[in-house]
Parts: structure tokens; C-alpha cells; sequence
């Protein structure tokens, strides 16, 4: 598993949003930062996404249709790995 490819998807796929997370959201975004950067998978880190959907696209203003698209460049990056 390539961790910097994988940090570089999530991370631009959380800049084309047009928000920063709010300081209350903050604490919790760094929550799940741990959960991903402990993350041992690709699947895994799918997962963790996919649990903490809601908050990452509420927090960094990404639509629907942009977080499906990262997701689509994690998967495809499974099927390579």
C-alpha cells in the first residue's frame, strides 16, 4: 500500500472543496486523520471514509459527486495494488 499516493487522492480530493473545517469540527476531522493514517489497506481506508462521510463533506464543503470520485481513484488504486 502506497501511503503518499493515498494521502495525495484524499488530500486533493479535500482541497477542491470550498470550506476549512470550523473549530468544533476540528478535533473530530483530526479524529479520524489517526484513524486513516492507521489504517493497514486500502479497503480500510475506504471504510473510514466511508463511515465519516457526513463529516468530511460537511466539513470541507465537497459535494457528493467529488467524494464518490475520490473514492472511485482509491478503489481504482486497489485494483492496481
Amino acid at each position: 500500500m502506497n501511503k503518499t499516493e493515498i494521502r495525495n487522492i484524499i488530500e486533493t480530493t479535500l482541497k477542491s472543496g470550498d470550506k476549512t473545517p470550523g473549530l468544533f469540527d476540528l478535533p473530530k476531522i483530526l479524529s479520524v486523520k489517526s484513524k486513516l493514517e492507521s489504517c493497514d489497506s486500502i479497503p480500510e481506508v475506504i471504510g473510514v471514509l466511508g463511515e465519516h462521510r457526513s463529516l468530511i463533506s460537511k466539513s470541507f464543503g465537497i459535494s457528493e459527486a467529488i467524494f464518490d470520485e475520490g473514492l472511485k481513484k482509491l478503489n481504482a488504486l486497489n485494483t492496481t495494488a
